[in-house]
């Protein structure tokens, strides 16, 4: 005769997330490498910054921004920064380079990519509980998309100088940036700052 029903559970979220963990980390070296061999295709090194810019964009941020140092503030005095490169606001598309000179932002004090350049390393930044009007208001008051609300700015740092940041942003409809993030961000960072350098030094100002 039958004795009763027995019930075997078996917990696979750590092994579901593993495997999540080791697809996002298979996609984000396969960006890098396509990035590369993009960038490798381009004779203007400041093309070349945004190749692999764009290629990081893919399923990890929805803008992207890169900030340089301004001439004369490297070394001393208060940072200053200039907007060489941004993605499209409100539309996907490539990221259009801001002249050679770049725009100048006026960033306030305390801000996250003139602590990242500070610092000489990754902040993280976001709107938190804000209802949407205050975070569209927290945004904008640092010259972002108004319609980010996380934000990583990774530091661009070449032959042992801070060239600027790279700001990556999200919007509501995605998670907080974390420490993984910053890894990814850090690696193609390294691969824009070489680029800029490049250009730096091949401009026939410079």
């Amino acid at each position: 005769m039958p004795l009763g029903v027995g019930w075997l559970f078996q917990d696979v979220t750590e092994s579901r997330q593993g495997e999540h963990e080791a697809s996002l980390l298979r996609f984000r070296a396969q960006q890098l490498h396509r990035a590369a061999r993009a960038a490798a295709e381009c004779e203007d090194p400041a093309e070349a910054a945004t190749v692999h810019l764009d290629f990081a964009l893919a399923g990890f941020a929805d803008h992207a921004l890169i900030d340089r140092v301004a001439d004369g503030t490297e070394d001393s005095g208060p940072v200053r920064l200039v907007r060489v490169a941004a993605t499209p606001s409100g539309a996907p598309g490539p990221t259009r380079i801001e002249g050679r000179a770049g725009l100048p932002v006026r960033y306030g004090e305390g801000h996250p990519a003139v602590q990242c350049v500070e610092r000489a390393g990754s902040v993280r930044a976001g709107a938190g509980s804000l209802s949407p009007e205050d975070a569209r208001a927290w945004a904008q008051a640092r010259q972002w998309p108004p319609d980010a609300v996380h934000a990583l700015c990774t530091v661009l740092r070449s032959r042992g100088r801070t060239l600027g940041a790279v700001t990556f942003l999200r919007g509501a409809g995605r998670h907080a940036f974390e420490r993984s993030d910053a890894t990814y961000a850090e690696d193609v960072a390294a691969h824009i700052a070489t680029s800029l350098d490049l250009a730096s030094l091949t401009r026939p100002d410079r």
